[in-house]
């Protein structure tokens, strides 16, 4: 029989999965990264429940489009491109996107939700 310490036991390890689908243009020399970790085109990530997640590209020369990018099946990109630096899904020189709390707390604020602790 497990105690109420162990049945509210929240295991935060491997339980956001990120995926980033991109697509290239015109030959593209870019960098992709999703907390310092180098994406190429479709890629699935996992990280911790409690990660804070920073999104960031650097293209030299072509284009990167955002075609969709999903934490845990909710889609974030290109729905929310208001919230990242330049605000759009097509890039050609720095963007980034900063989830600067815990995933599930972002996401409640933003779509109006409200707040959980």
């Amino acid at each position: 029989m497990k105690n109420f310490y162990e049945v509210t036991d929240i295991d935060v390890s491997n339980s956001l999965t990120v995926m980033v689908e991109l697509v290239e243009h015109n030959n593209p020399k870019y960098l992709f990264t999703v907390n310092e970790v180098s994406v190429q085109t479709n890629c699935t990530l996992l990280f911790d429940l409690l990660t804070n997640l920073h999104f960031k590209c650097y293209v030299e020369n072509g284009a990167i489009e955002i075609k969709k990018i999903s934490i845990n099946a909710r889609e974030i990109m290109p729905v929310y491109l208001n919230l990242s630096e330049p605000p759009t899904n097509w890039i050609t020189n720095k963007w980034s996107l900063s989830i600067a709390k815990p995933f599930y707390p972002w996401y409640h604020e933003i779509t109006g939700q409200g707040w959980i602790a």
